[in-house]
């Protein structure tokens, strides 16, 4: 599997974060979209359509770029200061809830072709580059920035721990164990499918996720 294929392949989590503003501010609003199992203040929400918004400014994307044994292990561009929402479709239920600050970020690691919606999580406020939500693959190795409107698909990960297969553990961290803070209450995403290997562990850190999401730019207000 190529380094491509790695996306977001640990470098947003190992980040000595670089900053660069944009030179313009304009607003910009990331949208993630996928059907999947959630559940927000302990409600288990089964096969439900979601969708994770973040609004933010261009003037305050940055830059990464991590080294790596080889040479550079990563880079590309993340926005951390903005507003993150969530919308879960319950039937005819609408429900949504806001991410109280400093939990979700939006990052894209052009290197390895992976882009969406990090998270920090825990007591220690450590980096989940596959949490809540990150796409590899299909169009996602295509996204050019983080300011060019547009939607592009990837395949879907809500992986706690990712890359699995590349950090050699084979499985994703209990999700539950680290839920997000809205103003709903915890809220949890869950991977309820992903292809794995005769003892379990998960084949690889691309193909592995078998449910697919979107993810769109708008630039302007």
């Amino acid at each position: 599997m190529s380094a491509r294929h790695k996306a977001l392949c640990a470098v947003v989590a190992a980040a000595g974060w670089l900053a660069s503003g944009s030179a313009a501010a304009t607003p910009v609003t990331y949208t993630g979209f996928i059907v999947t199992d959630v559940s927000l203040n302990g409600v288990h929400y089964h096969n439900v359509p979601v969708t994770l918004t973040f609004v933010g400014d261009t003037a305050h994307i940055g830059t990464f770029n991590v080294p790596g044994p080889n040479g550079t292990a990563g880079s590309g561009s993340w926005l951390k200061t903005g507003t993150a929402s969530v919308q879960i479709i319950n039937g005819l239920q609408v429900i949504s809830a806001t991410f109280l600050a400093g939990q979700i970020l939006v990052a894209l690691d052009s290197q390895n072709g992976g882009a969406g919606f990090s998270s920090m999580v825990g007591v220690d406020h450590h980096l989940e580059a596959g949490y809540p939500l990150a796409m590899t693959g299909t169009t996602i190795w295509d996204m050019p920035d983080l300011v060019t409107t547009g939607r592009w698909s990837g395949h879907a990960w809500a992986c706690i721990g990712y890359p699995p297969a590349a950090l050699k553990t084979g499985r994703c961290g209990n999700a539950a164990s680290y839920p997000l803070s809205t103003n709903r209450g915890p809220f949890v995403m869950f991977m309820p499918y992903y292809a794995t290997d005769a003892a379990g562990s998960i084949v690889d850190d691309y193909e592995a996720a078998l449910n697919d999401a979107t993810f769109s730019v708008h630039v302007g207000p």
